[in-house]
């Protein structure tokens, strides 16, 4: 039944993503895509690379603290067993990497896989909360209709405001009273195995969110993600510039909130079809053509894969990890 359910995603990934390509390749300028291409300025890459690959590493120790910053994990560890785990997220479906990451790591250091696990929810959520933050930069920067801007304060005061309720329910406990609450609910008193369950992720949510009980460790974790982010936006404005588009910084900005956002969407290996979509409507804004966009976005993605895949392949053979240790170690995490 899991299988089943694991092929048709793939099918359903491989549909949407067949659908963006249709989109992207309709009436498109061939010429003026490979002339884009031509016209690219690969001294870039000199400045891509290294700081791209500093913003990665920061991610990972961002990790560590998370885990409030604990020794039994190295900075290096976490910014291999990172980077692993998205480049399989890039390859395989169902975040794949973020269950092989859990499991991989919690083995290494004798942690539980479910505290590893809801660690890595919660750096979902930051890095949520930092493509937010710099989505809603990017407006207050390019737009300057009055009504946009009160859109994107409006939405923001929500998001904010949500975040800022659940963390006053996490800090005063009152999160295990809800789920307490819902299994006196009529409907699932006579089911155990939903109360179990609920039982269990208010222990989950309790101990794996205990970051935030240690400032030090959330708002250091909250602050890389920032810097991070923000060193993703710079490479990101590199690359543009690479290719000579004479557009402004806050386009760089467009262009990592709409790609971040169109991972969520399901497609096939490496977001093929959102990621360069996403591409094409954040550089449209600035009236970029869309064999331009497409150009810069191909690039972008390439340098990317490449970059880590190759970290990813010398960490897997420095720790001897074969293809069905990885295997094993995914299915045990989904398991959980």
């Amino acid at each position: 039944m899991e299988k089943k359910h694991q092929h048709q995603n793939k099918i359903l990934g491989i549909l949407i993503s067949a659908v963006f390509i249709l989109l992207i390749f309709w009436k498109i300028d061939l010429h003026q895509l490979f002339a884009t291409f031509k016209g690219f300025d690969f001294r870039a890459f000199l400045i891509f690379v290294p700081v791209y690959l500093l913003g990665i590493y920061i991610r990972g120790a961002r990790w560590k603290y998370l885990l409030c910053n604990d020794k039994k994990l190295s900075v290096n560890e976490a910014f291999f067993s990172f980077t692993a785990g998205n480049t399989l997220n890039s390859y395989l479906p169902a975040r794949a990497g973020d269950f092989w990451r859990a499991v991989h790591v919690g083995n290494k250091i004798g942690e539980s896989k479910m505290k590893l696990l809801v660690s890595i929810i919660l750096e979902r959520i930051i890095d949520g909360i930092s493509v937010l933050l710099i989505l809603y930069t990017a407006i207050l920067m390019y737009f300057k209709h009055q009504k946009v801007i009160e859109m994107a304060i409006f939405s923001a005061v929500l998001f904010f405001g949500a975040f800022i309720f659940f963390f006053v329910l996490f800090k005063t406990g009152k999160i295990t009273s809800i789920f307490e609450w819902l299994k006196k609910l009529p409907f699932l008193k006579k089911n155990k195995e939903i109360i179990d369950k609920l039982s269990g992720l208010s222990e989950l949510f309790m101990n794996g969110f205990s970051v935030l009980n240690d400032p030090k460790c959330f708002w250091g974790a909250f602050l890389m993600s920032m810097i991070a982010w923000m060193l993703e936006c710079f490479v990101t404005y590199v690359l543009i510039s690479g290719f000579g588009l004479g557009i402004g910084f806050s386009s760089a900005l467009f262009v990592i909130s709409f790609v971040a956002l169109s991972t969520v969407i399901p497609s096939s290996s490496v977001f093929i079809g959102p990621y360069q979509f996403a591409y094409i409507l954040a550089l449209g804004i600035y009236h970029v053509s869309k064999s331009q966009a497409l150009a810069v976005a191909f690039v972008h993605q390439i340098i990317i894969m490449i970059l880590i895949t190759i970290i990813t392949v010398i960490y897997f053979a420095c720790v001897n990890t074969s293809m069905k240790e990885i295997s094993e170690e995914i299915k045990s995490g989904e398991e959980n």
